[in-house]
């Protein structure tokens, strides 16, 4: 559980970061295909006299989870270099769901991505609600009831076949469909997540490719 404390600093990191965005960050963005207006709705920033906890991270992108209740409940971070890892999460975190929010939105549809940045495609530049959730072993036995409102489920795992012959990403859709009742599978390009996807296709086809007419 996260004491008050830890909340309200976790949100003014949070509000602290997104107003401190920098070029660099916001040009990386920008090649993904999330514009600055996308990323102050999910107030994305530049971690920035960084909180303790998020030190290692300074100059990352960082990406708040924030909840319905305007609540920073934890962060990820994306590096904009080609170090490695290419992610990073404070340590000990527990695993939430991103973007709970959309789960509120009036629609008959709604996505389950897995990552964030797929997640911000999907509801901030294609307009479906979308929930991300961050790996297949991320997803939890209650999280299926709070999709119960919804006349159909898109689940959009990465296509991310290894040399070893697993796919996480195929995993993770199987997971999820599994637990769910109207859910739909989208099967992605090879190699391709949504993002990716988007940034190859455009809007309307990335729409057509997921079977969108209305929301």
């Amino acid at each position: 559980m996260h004491s008050q404390e830890q909340l309200k600093s976790q949100l003014a990191a949070a509000n602290h970061y997104a107003e401190n965005l920098n070029e660099e960050c916001e040009l990386w963005l920008s090649e993904r295909g999330i514009s600055r207006s996308v990323a102050q709705k999910f107030s994305l920033g530049t971690v920035t006299d960084a909180i303790p906890g998020h030190e290692h991270h300074e100059g990352w992108i960082s990406i708040p989870y924030i909840t319905a209740l305007g609540l920073c409940v934890g962060f990820k971070f994306r590096r904009i270099d080609e170090g490695k890892p290419k992610y990073g999460s404070p340590a000990g975190q527990k695993s939430h769901l991103y973007n709970v929010n959309d789960v509120l939105e009036r629609s008959r549809i709604i996505a389950i991505c897995e990552g964030e940045f797929d997640t911000i495609i999907c509801s901030g530049v294609l307009g479906i609600p979308a929930i991300g959730v961050p790996g297949v072993a991320a997803w939890k036995n209650h999280y299926p009831k709070l999709f119960n409102g919804f006349d159909e489920v898109l689940v959009l795992g990465d296509n991310d076949l290894k040399e070893d012959g697993s796919n996480p990403g195929a995993e993770f859709s199987r997971r999820v469909a599994g637990d769910l009742l109207n859910t739909r599978v989208v099967e992605l390009p090879a190699g391709m997540d949504l993002n990716d996807f988007y940034l190859a296709k455009g809007l309307q086809d990335t729409r057509i490719q997921l079977g969108i007419k209305d929301v």
